[in-house]
């Protein structure tokens, strides 16, 4: 028997019937706020309160000349976070030089020379993986997104990062400072900002990490659009003992 064919008309209002959906699904984005409380349940999901997160730091360009080494410098480096609000950014060469970032409730101080670029990258991880709780903690993500410039009062935006789709939080134009979280996991990817001139870009890559899919195997930090630090995550513990005098 000879199946008979799908009229003309019936074809393409399917077609359009499946663009449509596939728009929709496109086109539907949760408010900054819902957005926001996702990524911090996962943290609670997770029952983070203190981690610490061993690799290598590799710094580049201007960060390299910070430390008296120009060309590119690299280290062991561990990221240490008490949740909420401290952290803590150890460095270590091969030459026996040393240096720290330490980050308490938004204020921050340095041990040793004082590299810009691991400030920076400090203060978002710090923003971004040392919040604790869903209840509070966006009221504070938004007040450290607008103290950058982010603005969520816009609708948010689709994109790609990293071959993901992701949330963009902010204005549409290149230069606008914007939070990117990505689409399926609710993970920080990206967050860009000026500061007196000069261009912030603070990328987090690939959760498939040593340390747990709550913490990006590689943190980058880039002033101007030049990359100036490179974190490279080889282990991970979320359930890490840390004293009160790291911070």
């Amino acid at each position: 028997m000879v199946p008979r064919p799908v009229p003309r008309l019936r074809l393409f209002r399917l077609s359009l019937l499946g663009l449509w959906a596939a728009s929709t699904a496109w086109a539907y984005v949760p408010t900054v706020g819902a957005i926001l409380r996702h990524m911090l349940s996962g943290h609670e999901e997770q029952r983070l309160s203190s981690a610490r997160v061993d690799g290598t730091l590799i710094l580049f360009g201007g960060a390299a000349n910070e430390v008296g080494a120009p060309g590119e410098v690299q280290s062991d480096a561990r990221i240490s976070l008490r949740l909420p609000g401290r952290c803590r950014l150890d460095a270590s060469a091969a030459d026996g030089g040393r240096l720290a970032v330490v980050e308490v409730n938004g204020q921050q101080r340095t041990e040793g020379p004082a590299v810009v670029a691991l400030g920076r990258g400090l203060s978002e991880v710090c923003a971004l993986f040392g919040a604790r709780s869903a209840g509070d903690g966006p009221a504070a993500l938004d007040a450290h997104l607008k103290a950058r410039g982010v603005d969520t009062t816009q609708r948010t935006s689709l994109a790609r990062f990293g071959g993901q789709v992701a949330y963009v939080v902010g204005g549409t134009k290149e230069t606008d400072p914007q939070f990117w979280v990505f689409k399926d996991s609710f993970l920080p990817a990206r967050m860009r900002w000026s500061d007196g001139g000069v261009q912030w870009d603070i990328r987090f890559v690939d959760y498939n990490s040593p340390a747990g899919d709550w913490f990006p195997r590689v943190v980058e930090v880039a002033r101007n659009g030049e990359r100036e630090a490179r974190f490279t995550t080889l282990s991970g513990d979320p359930r890490a003992n840390l004293p009160d005098r790291l911070f």
